[in-house]
């Protein structure tokens, strides 16, 4: 569909959009409205602002997801009865905790997303991160393996919200070229949870009970909730445009000064008052110097049509033009627990059977992959870490702990790695291919991943296998983080761009199969290296994890044709949305 005036040509089914003007000029996809009440129309450090305490509700989710695998072996002597109980028997059950939490949090979204998609951000925030707080209570508070086991369910379920609450408000505020870093830093605060959980925990753990792992959390978590309660508005949207802005003021045959405009201006003026009404989309591409001097255009415009008309008509008839700017909302009103509207006339039932298409979609289907694959191992890794390093390098669990900070370390390396390169890349063949992106352009820099994943999973089992230094396997668990970070937001963010009017279902489709995928891995990881020796299993899953990034390439060259192709199968035709 082609707009005029230089908006943006975009097909929304598919994915493909206009960026670039033939000129070189930035077209802000998607068009934001003239309401200061626009999340497009924040200011740029309250977007951030937005998307750090979005970033620092991700992390929290992952700090008591695995946060306390530190201290498995305490743990599960507490609930084994003490320092003779049969560990060997009693840590794969304690892993169960962590395991069904893990899944919990992936599959919970299949009823969360569609609640997002109709009532907004605000309320689902509130609400699931209040649950998070109570079950992170009652988790540090059972003493009986059930109830524990039932606490941390819930617990899954109620902090995997955030996972799907990060990419939806995170586009809500962000333009199309600005979300790769957005989203970088939304997967860093998903990753990195694990590793600054786990970092914390163990040094709670040197003087303390591992209970306490649960009320340092449950302290975050309410410190949290007051940041969302009072500075964070709702991000959904309902954005319309005024009539008028579909053309030029010049170009106008309705306005009844269009004859007087085209007299009394000059040629670099009629551009600017032209690019003035078209709204806060085409601020950007004006020059700096220009942007002081709108105002008193305007008012010479303003002026002159007075004198015309004094000197024509012989009265004045003309009353300033408005630029279009409804009012602003009260603060009290940005705060409410409900904006009192809907943002989809689609069915709660249709948005929840959605995934269950979106998922055989090839790019959804790949990018689903690779999520499981990466996420998979290292939740595996993260289980069994602590009982690894014990048994092999006498570590405590403040030890190991520390271990991490080469997993967060990695993490922070994703954040440009995943985000701004991946950009770059996009952009690169966006400036080829005439100023049209293609959501395939940004696969390329998965290429880095492709080399590290494989290669941390191989460090970390040949040091466990062959006793090597503490550091080798320290590495590869640093390898393993940078990748999933990095891999994960190009994949992620591609799928993302290809079905943007549905990109609620397919952060949930991604997410709810990744759980139930990456739960199986993970619970098998266990007899998996007991069974091969660790450097042949983790050498067995950087091959998996290989091929699954190796399919990039085809994804690259033909992945546009599948998009369209795989939207005609009959399997998904239910998962058809109004803008196609």
């Amino acid at each position: 569909m082609a707009t005029k005036g230089g908006d943006v040509v975009e097909e929304k089914s598919l994915g493909r959009v206009q960026l670039l003007t033939e000129s070189g000029e930035r077209i802000l996809v998607p068009k934001p409205s003239n309401s200061p009440d626009d999340p497009l129309n924040w200011s740029t450090p309250f977007k951030y602002y937005v998307a750090i305490v979005t970033c620092f509700g991700m992390l929290m989710c992952t700090f008591l997801a695995a946060g306390p695998t530190v201290a498995i072996v305490q743990i599960a002597m507490d609930f084994g009865g003490g320092p003779t109980a049969n560990l060997a028997v009693l840590i794969p059950e304690v892993s169960f905790f962590f395991t069904t939490s893990a899944l919990t949090q992936g599959t919970g979204n299949l009823l969360w997303q569609p609640l997002i998609n109709k009532y907004g951000r605000r309320p689902v925030y509130i609400i699931s991160f209040t649950g998070y707080l109570f079950t992170a209570i009652w988790s540090g508070l059972s003493t009986g393996y059930t109830s524990e086991l039932i606490a941390r369910i819930l617990l899954g379920f109620f902090s995997g919200a955030g996972e799907c609450l990060g990419p939806a408000t995170i586009t809500d505020v962000f333009f199309l070229h600005e979300r790769g870093t957005a989203m970088a830093m939304y997967n860093f605060a998903t990753g990195s949870g694990v590793s600054i959980g786990i970092i914390i925990s163990g040094v709670i753990t040197l003087n303390n009970s591992w209970r306490v792992i649960y009320w340092a959390g449950a302290i975050l978590i309410g410190f949290l909730i007051i940041l969302i309660i009072f500075t964070i508005p709702e991000t959904a949207y309902n954005r319309s445009y005024d009539d008028s802005e579909e053309g030029d003021i010049i170009d106008d045959k309705k306005n009844p000064f269009r004859l007087s405009l085209s007299i009394i201006l000059k040629d670099e003026e009629k551009a600017r008052i032209a690019r003035y009404y078209q709204g806060s989309d085409r601020l950007e591409i004006l020059p700096e110097d220009e942007i002081p001097n709108e105002t008193s255009t305007m008012q010479r415009m303003e002026e002159r049509i007075r004198r015309l008309e004094a000197a024509v008509l012989g009265n004045n008839q003309y009353s300033p033009l408005s630029s279009g700017l409804s009012s602003k909302k009260s603060y009290w009103s940005t705060i409410s627990l409900f904006s009192g509207q809907v943002y989809t006339q689609d069915s709660l039932w249709k948005m929840f059977i959605r995934p269950f298409g979106l998922i055989i979609l090839p790019p959804v289907l790949w990018a689903t992959l690779v999520m499981s694959a990466l996420i998979g191992f290292s939740v595996a890794l993260s289980s069994a870490f602590a009982n690894d390093f014990q048994r092999v390098y006498n570590f405590t669990p403040f030890q190991a702990g520390l271990g991490f900070f080469g997993s967060l370390l990695g993490g922070i390396l994703a954040i440009p790695a995943g985000g701004p390169v991946g950009e770059a890349v996009a952009n690169y063949f966006t400036i080829r291919n005439r100023g049209i992106r293609e959501p395939e352009f940004r696969l390329p820099a998965i290429a880095i991943s492709v080399i590290t994943a494989p290669l941390g999973l191989i460090l970390y089992g040949a040091g466990l296998q062959y006793k090597l230094h503490f550091m080798v396997p320290i590495i590869g668990l640093g390898l393993v983080s940078f990748s999933a970070g990095q891999a994960i937001n190009i994949s992620f963010v591609y799928t993302l761009d290809a079905y943007g009017p549905v990109s609620g279902e397919v952060t949930i489709a991604q997410l709810a199969f990744k759980s139930i995928i990456g739960f199986g891995l993970s619970a098998t990881t266990n007899s998996w290296i007991a069974g091969a020796g660790e450097d042949v299993a983790l050498g067995e899953m950087a091959a998996v994890t290989a091929f699954v990034l190796l399919l990039a390439i085809p994804m690259f060259f033909w992945g546009a044709r599948l998009r369209r192709w795989s939207l005609g199968w009959r399997a998904v035709r239910f998962i058809r949305w109004e803008e196609m």
